[in-house]
């Protein structure tokens, strides 16, 4: 019984003073999940995972996996700039992400954060 209750108290102490909680990780060196500061969660690297694209991969760090597809086609320049192509950046936040993510039109974060890509690759 004592041992669930200093995880109940850790848990809270984790939401009430996230900043308090880390920094004492930090300060023993370790992470939350026992790992040292110099080690890394494992890694996974999975390519041409999507069929429909022309290129495809599929990251996968710890609990965190992140999948990212790559339409190539051919088009007319823009007429100001006839020599050089360009990128459209989607970023797509499918309920496969999180439950708050709904299925259908991209929302204002997706929006926002296609916008925010598109403006560091120009």
């Amino acid at each position: 019984m004592v041992k669930n209750s200093l995880a109940f108290e850790a848990e809270t102490f984790r939401k009430i003073q996230p900043q308090e909680y880390l920094r004492r990780f930090i300060q023993g060196h370790i992470r939350p999940d026992g790992r040292s500061l110099s080690q890394f969660r494992p890694t996974t690297v999975n390519q041409s995972c999507i069929t429909t694209t022309n290129g495809s991969s599929m990251v996968r760090i710890g609990n965190t996996t992140v999948v990212c597809g790559i339409k190539a086609e051919v088009a007319t320049p823009k007429f100001n700039t006839p020599l050089e192509g360009y990128l459209v950046p989607n970023i797509d936040l499918s309920p496969i992400c999180s439950p708050k993510f709904k299925p259908g039109p991209p929302g204002e974060l997706a929006q926002v954060l296609s916008e925010n890509l598109n403006n560091l690759l120009k």
